[in-house]
């Protein structure tokens, strides 16, 4: 592998930026949620509830250890590198860059859904649809130039907005809590019932509402690629991680419990619903609020997803896979901003065209690379013990097992429960062959890069060779 120097980036992180990095990086508000409700209020909750503890909260345990133990530069990428060697890490970095692409380009696409939905709330005619798709791709552009500058600008810059962000965007959802909570006292068991609608069955609600709940607890891991940016890495990934999580399910929770109650009309949820919520809880204001905050929901996601994605080109690149020029820092702010701007630019490209099967392809492809992480969790517990762990997973063996085989078998499930639901494995391929397909990049990309790497290591060390004969 070619020799490469090593690149520096300044630590500006801390501990409540971190925190609200990683919200918007795996949430960014109850956006995203509606279509759960289709599945029945009480089949929803329970997804919503039990989801965090199988999936989310292992993910986030497993990122607390190791960012703990190797807070280095590209994160997952280290670890995995460091036990099971640069073709697993490799593969693992490379999907969860994929897997960036199409989450982050979907950002630029729901804001300019939301500016759409305001102008009709005014009763303004909008453009910004299906029929002029260059419209609203040039609409999305509002947070995709602005947002990759920010990021450009460091990752303290980018913290501080996190904070502001998130501030904005969970107040009005404490208010529909807060003003529909009368609502919920009055009638408490209509956020639960019916458990599923009546002309679907259980096994059938809970596969329409699973991926979608999957898709909006995953992430936990992005954010670890920025270890050295981030102060007293140790103690503030296993704090921010343990802030983070519980604060995500309420903020998911809460809303859904009140806004089931107040919008009874559940298979009818879907993009929008908050806004209508807002409409019958607090009338205009609060509506117009709700949407207004959509913005800035896909405004903080782009921009978290970018800050984590874009040190997975910068790392490959250290490594020899990538062209030398991505390792660039900008000459003011330190950052690695060749990388920022291409994965920007992949993000801007994808985000021309509408993603269908989104929550499926982002679920697997994201699932088979942290299947590779807790697989690196649990070898370096075996290979190395003695590794310094300033956050250790409490428990013995048995634990540590449990934690990397919860998630697995939830992805098994899921997947499984798909190919034999009721439309069949024939429509299950339909949504999961651009999955493989994404997949089967990972290994192809990592043979070519390969081959070129150990090229020029050979045409270094004939160089060498040839000057030292001279």
């Amino acid at each position: 592998m070619a020799a490469t120097t090593r690149k520096t980036l300044p630590r500006a992180l801390f501990l409540w930026p971190l925190v609200m990095a990683f919200f918007f990086d795996v949430s960014g508000g109850p956006y995203g949620l509606e279509k759960v409700m289709q599945a029945g209020p009480g089949m929803a909750i329970l997804l919503i509830v039990i989801t965090p503890i199988i999936w989310a909260a292992p993910a986030a345990l497993m990122t607390a250890e190791l960012s703990s133990a190797m807070p280095a530069e590209g994160g997952y990428y280290v670890w995995v590198k460091r036990c099971m060697g640069p073709f697993w890490s490799f593969t693992c970095a490379w999907w969860t860059w994929v897997y960036s692409w199409v989450d982050a380009a979907v950002y630029p696409v729901l804001f300019a859904s939301y500016i759409s939905s305001m102008l009709q709330f005014f009763g303004q005619s909008s453009l910004l649809d299906e029929r002029h798709p260059w419209l609203k791709w040039s609409a999305g552009l509002l947070i995709v130039v602005p947002f990759t500058w920010l990021n450009i600008r460091g990752v303290k810059v980018v913290g501080r907005t996190a904070v502001i962000f998130g501030i904005i965007v969970i107040a009005p959802f404490a208010l529909i809590f807060l003003l529909g909570l009368p609502n919920f006292l009055a009638h408490p068991q209509a956020a639960v019932k019916p458990f599923v609608p009546t002309t679907t069955s259980t096994a059938a609600a809970f596969n329409l509402g699973l991926f979608t709940v999957m898709w909006n607890y995953l992430g936990w891991d992005s954010l670890s690629t920025v270890a050295e940016e981030v102060q007293e890495p140790q103690k503030t990934y296993p704090k921010a991680l343990a802030i983070c999580l519980p604060l995500i399910v309420v903020v998911y929770l809460l809303p859904c419990l009140v806004g089931i109650v107040v919008d009874r009309d559940f298979a009818a949820w879907d993009a929008g619903t908050w806004t209508t919520v807002g409409q019958k809880i607090g009338g205009p204001w609060l509506a117009i609020t709700i949407n207004s905050v959509g913005l800035v929901s896909a405004a903080g996601l782009f921009m978290a997803t970018l800050l984590g994605a874009s040190r997975v080109p910068f790392v490959l690149a250290q490594d020899g896979y990538l062209p030398e020029a991505i390792m660039r820092l900008h000459p003011r702010h330190g950052t690695p901003w060749i990388a920022i701007l291409i994965s920007a630019v992949f993000y801007t490209i994808l985000s021309f065209n509408s993603f269908s099967s989104l929550t499926e392809l982002d679920v697997v492809v994201y699932s088979a690379a942290i299947l590779i992480e807790f697989a690196a969790l649990v070898l370096l517990r075996k290979k190395e013990p003695d590794l310094p762990r300033p956050f250790k997973i409490p428990g013995v063996w048995p634990v540590v097992i449990l934690v990397a085989m919860l998630p697995a078998g939830m992805v098994a499930f899921a997947i499984c429960n798909q190919f034999l639901g009721a439309n069949g494995p024939a429509e299950a391929m339909k949504e999961f062959w651009m999955s493989a397909v994404a997949l089967a990049t990972g290994p192809m990309i990592y043979l070519v890069a390969r081959r070129k790497t150990h090229s020029k290591s050979r045409t270094r060390s004939g160089t060498i060779k040839l000057n030292k004969e001279r």
